[in-house]
């Protein structure tokens, strides 16, 4: 990996120059706010986007902490729910009209910065005792609450709003979410309708398609299609016309069969279609999965237009070949008990923040981690959204064979906003997505539902503990190569016992090939005259 001893920002800029792609199809942001793409075009992405200078971030200065306050607030929120938008749009630009992610990086670069600032701002306003600050859980994040420490400060207008912006995105998603259910529900139903008038009910079939002396009973069990034991090739959960002829127990109906299977058909193809219950599930690995490189990032914060990634691990493993013969051996983990056995050509690299993160620090990041952010700093810890060659490397690694994580969406969500080049790669399918959450949802029977785990404890700690990779009294560690080497070896014994019980990826809802998330290739027209904005 690189280092930033040159570091070329002009690509911070030039990244304005794909607005005019965006602007034609993104008028409105994630909170269906109208964009005005001329203010975005003004911001100074290069040398920060904050309305504080240096200056106004120490204590006792002129100017005033609150004004500054307020006005940082207000361009993170309007900055935050245009990049918020982005992927999405991105992702479903069929046409391809805009040709690359760089904008988006380049705003979530600018936004860490002013990030920085706004958190040194309440620092100053804890110094010069107007407020005090405590974090509260609110839903789905966690916020600073600024508190009055005097009479006549004013700080309702200056507090964290991304708890009220995050769930009331979450609550319309949900809402949307429900009336596209009811949406499906209510055509499936028209559908299940007209093919009862035009084929039959599947069970009973039309009265006129029955002989007068027929002496079947066409409510019997006999009828059900679920209860024939023949499987079509055409559709495995139908059976074929002339066999319901055959097996009838009374007077062969093929005019009644013919009409009941057509029903049929389109009932199966109709429940074929009905949304999955669980989303993670297309992250699953098939049973043609080999070799893959696990991955696991430490970051100082979850959001990533708002942190930095300051730990990379990871390590390769072949889930059913051997181990490269000529692969090097006895890698020394962080802890002394791990054993690389089938794992290889293992990587660890640290990144560090910019001065004004440090200068804040991150007690509990120092808790969860070990790691200090106060000390990553200088030439020796390079910012990895700034550093090119470790894009670059990490890039070419990801896109060479399917990689794997846990809660695999996060990694994504860091790599989307700060590598070079790997929105793209997605996007065009070079991108194989693995995920062990699932797998541990899904697949591992001691993923027992209890309080505070409704769907069961499916932690990497507790997934590799009880798959045989992590110690009972010991704890998974928060360090990007330790946690991607239990990881791995949590799915290979996870992988294996399965393929001796025939289940999950060789049962009946497996699947072949890698498996993965992977996105496949739309096919689109050319159209030659001026589309309508799609995304408004």
């Amino acid at each position: 990996m690189g280092n930033n001893s040159n570091i070329d920002r002009s690509w911070l800029t030039s990244a304005k120059e794909s607005i005019s792609q965006w602007s034609y199809i993104m008028l409105k942001d994630a909170d269906n706010n109208d964009i005005d793409w001329d203010w975005v075009r003004s911001l100074d992405l290069e040398h920060g986007i904050g309305v504080a200078k240096p200056e106004d971030l120490e204590p006792g200065a002129d100017s005033s902490v609150h004004d500054l306050l307020k006005a940082d607030l207000a361009i993170r929120d309007r900055l935050e729910a245009i990049i918020a938008k982005m992927s999405m749009v991105f992702m479903r630009d069929f046409d391809r009209h805009i040709k690359t992610y760089e904008l988006p990086r380049a705003l979530a670069y600018a936004n860490r910065r002013l990030h920085d600032q706004i958190v040194l701002l309440r620092d100053r306003g804890v110094a010069e005792g107007l407020w005090t600050i405590t974090d509260e859980d609110r839903q789905r994040v966690t916020v600073p609450v600024l508190t009055a420490a005097k009479d006549g400060v004013v700080v309702d207008d200056i507090q964290d709003r991304t708890a009220e912006i995050v769930n009331a995105r979450a609550e319309q998603r949900k809402a949307d979410r429900a009336a596209r259910d009811a949406a499906r529900h209510h055509r499936q139903m028209t559908l299940f309708d007209a093919d009862e008038v035009k084929y039959g009910s599947v069970e009973a079939g039309p009265d006129e398609s029955a002989p007068a002396d027929s002496s079947s009973d066409a409510g019997s069990p006999d009828y059900l299609v679920e209860g024939q034991p023949v499987i079509n090739d055409d559709n495995p959960a139908v059976p074929g016309t002339e066999q319901v002829a055959v097996d009838e127990t009374a007077v062969s109906e093929p005019t009644f069969a013919r009409f009941r299977h057509a029903a049929a058909q389109h009932v199966a193809s109709r429940q074929s279609v009905e949304a999955k219950e669980y989303w993670r599930a297309v992250f699953l690995p098939g049973r043609d999965v080999d070799k893959v490189m696990g991955i696991d990032l430490e970051t100082n914060g979850t959001e990533p237009y708002r942190t930095y990634i300051i730990d990379v691990g990871f390590e390769y493993m072949n889930m059913k070949s051997p181990r490269p013969a000529d692969a090097p051996a006895g890698y020394s983990y962080d802890k002394d008990y791990y054993q690389d056995g089938d794992a290889y050509d293992q990587h660890r690299f640290s990144f560090g923040v910019t001065p004004e993160a440090a200068r804040h620090g991150n007690p509990f990041i120092i808790q969860l981690t070990g790691i200090d952010v106060s000390q990553r700093v200088g030439d020796e810890y390079p910012l990895f959204d700034e550093d090119a060659q470790a894009q670059a490397d990490l890039l070419k690694r990801l896109t060479s064979q399917p990689f794997v994580a846990h809660m695999a969406t996060f990694e994504h969500s860091f790599f989307m906003l700060n590598v070079a080049g790997y929105a793209e790669a997605y996007r065009n399918g070079h991108v194989t997505i693995i995920d062990t959450l699932p797998m541990s949802r899904l697949w591992d029977e001691g993923s027992i539902p209890c309080e505070g785990h409704p769907d069961g404890d499916n932690t990497l700690d507790a997934y590799a503990k009880r798959q045989g990779a992590l110690r009972e009294d010991d704890a998974e560690r928060h360090l990007g190569l330790e946690d991607t080497h239990i990881m791995l070896l949590a799915m290979k014994h996870h992988l294996t016992q399965l393929k001796a019980e025939a289940r999950g990826p060789w049962g009946p809802e497996g699947k072949a090939g890698v498996g993965g998330k992977r996105i496949t290739k739309k096919r689109h027209f050319v159209r030659h005259e001026r589309r309508m904005p799609i995304y408004d």
